[in-house]
């Protein structure tokens, strides 16, 4: 069994898509492609078959705010990982969610589903709204001219979710979370128990200025320092403070030195 996703548009579009996923270098970040169709007027990608299910499947089986820290960076750096390759290949994804997000038997996230999908020379003339809006940016619920930096933002409500196992604005409609991120600057409340490393970048990620959102090279060098930072001290996240000036992943850096240096001298 493989799982199908349907594509509407034009071909032009759709060849764009095909290329995006079928020269994936980093086969573990993606689901891989298996065929195609293109008889109108139905287009239908067919990947792999991955028997985790959805990231989205995963967290609701599970308790608010019960996910190991240790599997939240890994959850994040995979989809990271994904997305780092895929934007640097010049597509962006535009529909980012833990439900488009799928589980291996490894327990490796692999992005999927590129229904929407398009190369970042043809994002401006896009027509309508594309995407979900729990987890849309505020730019693409305007309608405005958007960038890589629309994956960024849904990035960071993705790594909400990791940290609560909740559905992003589960209060609202999807209408009134799009309407309250576009017109009044909504975001989930992050919870109190959050390590402010995680609440710092998932700020940055979801800025209403999408200039401000980091690029995924820098989420990707920023995760992996945490990962190498708590594999070194499981209490890192405790005690970890950035700077209120400034480089974030510069002072996880120097952490890990520090905390290594300690350790010598032990």
């Amino acid at each position: 069994m493989c799982i199908v996703s349907r594509i509407w548009g034009c071909l032009g579009n759709l060849r764009a898509k095909f290329l995006g996923v079928n020269d994936v270098g980093e086969e573990e970040a993606y689901s891989l492609f298996v065929a195609a169709c293109k008889r109108p007027p139905v287009f239908c990608i067919i990947t792999e078959y991955l028997a985790g299910g959805s990231l989205r499947k995963y967290l609701h089986q599970q308790e608010p705010h019960s996910v190991p820290i240790h599997l939240v960076l890994k959850f994040s750096l995979d989809i990271a990982r994904g997305m780092q390759y895929l934007h640097s290949e010049g597509i962006l994804h535009r529909d980012l969610k833990s439900e488009n997000l799928l589980l291996g038997e490894d327990m490796c996230v692999k992005v999927a589903d590129f229904g929407i999908s398009c190369l970042e020379s043809q994002s401006g003339s896009a027509k309508g709204v594309t995407g979900t809006y729990r987890w849309m940016a505020p730019e693409m619920i305007k309608q405005k001219r958007h960038t890589r930096k629309v994956d960024v933002y849904s990035f960071g409500i993705v790594f909400w979710e990791l940290l609560t196992a909740l559905t992003p604005f589960h209060e609202m409609t999807p209408e009134q979370a799009a309407f309250a991120v576009s017109l009044k600057n909504a975001r989930p409340s992050l919870p109190p128990q959050c390590p402010v490393a995680f609440s710092y970048l998932i700020r940055r990620c979801w800025s209403s200025n999408p200039k401000s959102r980091p690029s995924f090279d820098e989420i990707v060098s920023l995760l992996e320092s945490y990962t190498e930072a708590f594999e070194q001290d499981p209490t890192f996240f405790l005690s970890y403070k950035p700077s209120q000036h400034g480089n974030l992943l510069r002072n996880c850096i120097k952490c890990i030195v520090l905390r290594a240096s300690a350790c010598l001298k032990a």
